[in-house]
């Protein structure tokens, strides 16, 4: 395809060319035609001259006739024949006798009259007839060769060629010109429409003055902005979508209406346990885990209804998932599916949790309700008659009560806890005389049951804490180590500073914890040996609200334990709250 510049340029060398070649046609014929007027205007008048100033008495000698036909020849450069009545020749002034009267000649010895100018055989013939005393005596007949007037036509041929291979240069190089800044600015406007379709949208048009193409130039710009704006836009647009869809916690999966997956996200991922890379322009069909999947995705995109599903997975861990399914009625070609996964495991879990604390509550208060009913309804049906029977029946009684109080205790110190209702009064103590001031409360019974305890803090140092919250923490792990340490076991308290924070630790020497136990230890009521447990009077509250007081502090607690050897709870508490 030919380019912009070169129809311009093409064009005006064929409008230039052909206004010269035409108009050097036209000047040449008109020339030409002029000339011959001119020519057959001088051969008349100069015959109808001769015919009166020839001297026909000499026409009985001809070689007179022919001397001055030969000098009428030479003074007006033509050639000159002179012919009787009869149309013979007389004389020729070429020397050469013609061999009879020609058709011009003819006609004017019979019309007596002058004939116009014939143009033949390259030449221009006239014949004038001459009249003496009223009747025709003779003729002159003239003839003019046009080879000079060709000689000069050629001439003017020449020149018009030149002149037409020159304007055509002239007109070429102007053209070129015109062309290049006409379509300079089109090409430019070209290469920034073909950048800004391969997304260069950032290229512009340099305008220069006020004509069309300028104003198409800036029409080009503003148009290119306008683009560059939107994409912009449309670019914040999908990468704000694709974080949300990417850090959003549930879920979700996308099917078009070919049923190619199209979009999975990383909640996808990690509750499948499939990569998205896997998936991306594969058949939903091959969703083989989990089964249900594949089959609520078809059913849904031939019903077109919503549908709302649970799925319960085993792998990669066990989880609960409710699947909301939608078609997508955007698809031209059919109805897609989008699948959000919500993970219900957490609040399946809670639920669970929540209905085991009721039981657990439920049991743990009924064991010392009972047993409180049993004894009072015993004294009352006359065992308080007998004085010791009475006094044994009343202090089980009080121990049980005790035993109430302390669990409707810890149950509303946790529920303060866990609700975050409760202000940590912090203040700045010496960790040595907290942690021993805390040990003596227990030491009395701890050295009761004939185990050993040691406090180890090998320097004095300062803490920001809740003195009463530690003390308490102190005490609930005292506590535990008391009851699951047999006679005879150590129990170790060891207080000591880190880098930037302190440890805490309590150690015993008991029973130890069973490995599948220790992910348990601090739910509430749990208890790994629960006819222990009981009947020491704790209420399997204790280490819950340990970790809560722990991490209320912004410390971190840990445990270490081997069945049959003992267990240790490490805490690491930051110096400055």
């Amino acid at each position: 395809m030919r380019s912009l510049r070169t129809r311009i340029t093409g064009s005006i060398l064929f409008l230039i060319g052909g206004a010269v070649l035409g108009t050097g046609i036209f000047v040449a014929l008109l020339l030409k035609t002029s000339y011959i007027d001119s020519l057959t205007e001088r051969l008349e008048k100069e015959g109808k001259l001769l015919a009166e100033t020839v001297d026909w008495s000499a026409s009985a000698k001809p070689g007179e006739l022919t001397g001055k036909a030969e000098v009428y020849g030479r003074a007006l450069g033509l050639r000159v024949a002179l012919f009787d009545s009869a149309g013979n020749n007389l004389g020729d002034s070429t020397g050469v006798a013609h061999p009879g009267a020609n058709p011009e000649v003819r006609k004017a010895l019979d019309t007596g009259k002058p004939v116009p100018s014939v143009y033949r055989n390259e030449a221009l013939h006239t014949a004038v007839p001459v009249i003496r005393d009223g009747r025709v005596v003779g003729a002159v007949w003239l003839t003019k060769s046009l080879t000079e007037v060709n000689r000069s036509l050629g001439q003017v041929w020449f020149s018009l060629i030149l002149g037409l291979i020159i304007a055509y240069g002239i007109a070429g190089f102007a053209g070129s010109r015109i062309a290049g800044r006409v379509t300079r600015s089109l090409e430019e406007i070209t290469q920034v429409a073909v950048d800004m379709a391969q997304k260069r949208l950032y290229r512009r048009v340099a305008v220069n003055g006020d004509d069309e193409v300028a104003s198409l130039g800036r029409a080009i710009n503003r148009m290119a902005y306008s683009l560059q704006q939107q994409v912009e836009e449309l670019r914040r647009s999908e990468r704000r979508l694709g974080s949300v869809i990417e850090t959003m916690e549930s879920g979700l999966l996308m099917v078009d209406a070919t049923g190619r997956i199209r979009l999975a996200n990383r909640a996808f991922e990690k509750m499948f346990g499939i990569p998205a890379s896997d998936l991306r322009g594969k058949s939903f069909e091959r969703l083989t885990h989990p089964y249900d999947l594949a089959v609520l995705i078809k059913e849904c995109a031939e019903s077109g209804l919503q549908m709302r599903r649970e799925i319960h997975l085993y792998y990669p861990e066990e989880r609960m998932l409710q699947a909301h399914l939608s078609p997508m009625w955007a698809e031209k070609s059919g109805i897609g599916v989008v699948v959000v996964f919500h993970d219900l495991t957490a609040i399946r879990r809670l639920e669970q949790l929540r209905r085991d604390f009721v039981a657990n509550v439920s049991h743990e208060l009924k064991t010392p309700v009972t047993s409180i009913r049993g004894f009072a309804e015993t004294l009352l049906d006359g065992a308080m008659e007998d004085t010791r029977t009475l006094r044994e029946f009343l202090t089980i009684i009080l121990e049980e009560s005790l035993r109430l109080e302390r669990l409707v205790g810890d149950l509303l110190d946790l529920s303060r806890i866990e609700s975050k209702q409760f202000r940590l009064e912090l203040e700045t103590v010496q960790v040595d005389e907290l942690v021993r001031g805390a040990v003596k409360t227990m030491e009395d019974r701890i050295r009761a049951k004939g185990q050993t305890l040691t406090v180890e803090i090998p320097e004095t140092f300062q803490a920001e804490v809740d003195v009463d919250r530690v003390r308490q923490i102190l005490l609930n792990l005292l506590s535990n180590a008391m009851v699951y340490t047999p006679e005879g076991g150590a129990i170790r308290v060891r207080a000591e500073r880190g880098d930037g924070d302190w440890i805490l630790s309590v150690e015993d020497t008991g029973v130890g914890i069973p490995p599948e136990d220790l992910p348990r230890i601090f739910e509430r009521f749990y208890r790994v040996d629960k006819a222990r447990a009981r009947h020491s009077g704790g209420t399997g509250l204790g280490l819950a609200i340990v970790k809560h007081l722990v991490e209320a502090h912004r410390g971190k607690l840990e445990v270490k334990s081997r069945l049959g050897e003992g267990t240790m709870f490490i805490m690491r508490f930051p110096l400055n709250q």
